[in-house]
């Protein structure tokens, strides 16, 4: 009997053990499966991260190809002005012989300095055409007013801009990035001005109410108009409009058409 019970006892150990050992050779395998899984998943996700890196990269190098850093823009699109560095732009002769220009034809009584008077005696020539809104009207009364209170002080007939000033100013002006992309905001309002049918483009009849406000002849309208309507339609749109106002400012290079925007250049 009690080799009987040993014998038992063997036999419930072998398979005990038995047992344990499928268990584990299960685990193992269950193991073996995940471990294997899991290293093809991160091959996998390796590979995509790589893909989608590699794209990038593509995509990026196709972006420098697609815009190279010394591109040019034609005469019809942004301004030159902001194509160069600023800090060295308005040495130029030409750009001081148009900022003259501009001076003279702001100064209405022709006294040789500029006065916030002047400024409302021209305001008041493009007012009395008749084609602004009430609206329009305030507007470009407080735009000139505001620009006079914040850079030239106080309004009297004592406050005086001469030529040099005003030229140190605009140099000033077109040395700083975000003034600059402010030195024509007046320009829209003389458009509206003189676009009697409010049609957003102004025929050569329209474009002469203009010269007329700033005192030069008509034979000068005439030559400007030509030169500004490029494409001969026999139209300027505002948006053409502006942006050779702009460009009369900004620009110093000489075969600019914008160069006529104001008339006869002086000497």
């Amino acid at each position: 009997m009690a080799f009987s019970l040993i014998r038992n006892g063997v036999r419930l150990s072998r398979n005990t053990f038995d047992k344990q050992l499928v268990f584990c050779n299960f685990s193992n395998g269950v193991k073996r499966e995940l471990s294997t899984n899991m290293f093809k998943t991160c091959r996998c996700t390796t590979s995509l991260l790589a893909t989608s890196l590699s794209c990038q990269l593509s995509l990026r190098d196709y972006g420098k190809q697609a815009k190279p850093k010394n591109a040019k823009y034609s005469s019809e699109s942004e301004s030159d002005s902001d194509l160069d560095e600023p800090g060295h732009r308005g040495e130029s002769d030409f750009w001081r012989r148009k900022i003259r220009t501009f001076h003279n034809i702001i100064d209405v009584n022709k006294d040789g300095v500029i006065s916030f008077h002047d400024f409302e005696l021209l305001i008041e020539r493009f007012v009395a055409l008749g084609n602004l809104s009430e609206k329009d009207t305030q507007d470009f009364r407080e735009l000139i007013k505001e620009w006079w209170i914040k850079r030239w002080g106080e309004i009297t007939p004592y406050n005086l801009v001469t030529v040099e000033k005003y030229l140190e100013y605009m140099h000033h002006v077109l040395n700083d990035r975000k003034l600059v992309r402010r030195a024509h905001s007046f320009i829209p309002y003389i458009f509206r001005a003189i676009d009697k049918d409010q049609s957003g483009s102004i025929t050569y009849e329209e474009y002469k109410l203009f010269f007329d406000c700033l005192g030069l002849p008509e034979k000068d309208a005439i030559l400007a108009f030509r030169a500004i309507d490029s494409n001969g339609d026999g139209k300027i749109t505002i948006k053409e409009f502006v942006k050779h106002g702009r460009d009369f400012f900004v620009t110093e290079d000489e075969n600019r058409i914008s160069k006529y925007f104001w008339g006869p250049l002086v000497q």
